[in-house]
């Protein structure tokens, strides 16, 4: 039986979509059989050309907010212009997801009666899988190191044995405290892709909060859609991997540790990773990332940014 819709703490769920209709509409179909009552859904849409919103309202109408954007914010820009939405509706809790996912129905209860149980977390995550094989682990939960933060057990089969934790950062899904978000401030939308969900975390972790992992709660995560797959989208996510890795640094550790970490992990061993696994090309743009981050360059002022803002 489903709890009463007026003693469950109002959540919204909020995730961009940009030219994913039918990964997005796969979602919401999911998120329409889930166990929970009192939530509502925020799509973002990025100026999508692939026609999504014309079928988003069809398919949904009223039983989705679809706020429409004149041009590709990002997906930090576009995740805050769905937490504002969120924290407008006084929801305390906002969950932000990727729109290429499939979730178990009784994974928001899971998450909320964590946030419940926890006061002092600021942001829970489920157990995600890989789509296929369904019982592979993409992240559950992430460790944090001076290369980035690591998605633990990634690649490894669910031996059933993981146990709810705290944890350095979450990533792809986030049960977030909307009373954190007022307090810490949403994602840093000048990252514009790749990070921005962690720098949050450490962010929030580095004022005293806590990053919940909770195994009981499972999405599957269809990890085809990400940004690793031709030239021109191997260059755009080398680019905001290490531009927004060393910002992330930067603004959370000290200046020590800044540079060791421009110095010795985003040039020494990154150019002789790159040489090793024989992408020479992408070297150029490691340093043009590095030098954008010394020089504190914003997404519309240099290269790659015009380029990815108009094409990607």
């Amino acid at each position: 039986m489903k709890k009463n819709i007026e003693k469950q703490p109002k959540v919204s769920i909020v995730f961009v979509n940009w030219n994913g209709k039918k990964y997005t509409l796969d979602l919401v179909e999911s998120l329409k059989k889930i166990n929970y009552n009192n939530y509502d859904i925020i799509i973002v849409d990025n100026a999508s050309t692939d026609g999504s919103q014309k079928e988003i309202k069809r398919e949904y109408g009223k039983n989705v907010t679809l706020i429409e954007n004149k041009e590709n914010m990002g997906l930090a820009e576009g995740t805050n212009i769905g937490l504002r939405e969120g924290l407008k509706r006084k929801s305390k809790y906002i969950l932000t997801m990727n729109n290429d996912m499939i979730v178990k129905p009784d994974f928001l209860d899971i998450l909320v009666n964590v946030m419940e149980e926890h006061p002092e977390v600021a942001v829970s995550t489920p157990l995600i899988y890989y789509m296929d094989p369904k019982n592979v682990i993409w992240c559950a939960g992430c460790k944090y190191t001076i290369r980035g933060f690591k998605p633990l057990y990634q690649g490894k089969k669910d031996a059933g044995n993981l146990k709810e934790r705290y944890v350095d950062g979450c990533d792809c899904v986030l049960m977030m405290r909307s009373d954190v978000l007022k307090k810490e401030g949403l994602l840093d939308k000048n990252f514009f892709i790749v990070h921005e969900f962690t720098e949050w975390c450490l962010r929030v972790t580095n004022k005293g909060h806590k990053c919940f992992f909770s195994p009981e709660s499972k999405i599957w995560h269809k990890v085809e859609v990400s940004l690793k797959g031709n030239e021109k989208e191997s260059e755009i996510w080398a680019y905001y991997n290490i531009r927004n890795w060393l910002l992330t640094v930067k603004k959370n550790k000290s200046f020590i540790y800044f540079i060791l970490v421009l110095m010795l992990e985003s040039t020494i061993l990154a150019t002789f990773r790159l040489v090793k696994w024989k992408q020479v090309k992408l070297i150029r743009t490691y340093f043009v990332a590095v030098w954008h981050v010394l020089i504190n360059k914003t997404p519309l002022d240099l290269y790659p940014y015009k380029k990815i803002n108009n094409e990607w």
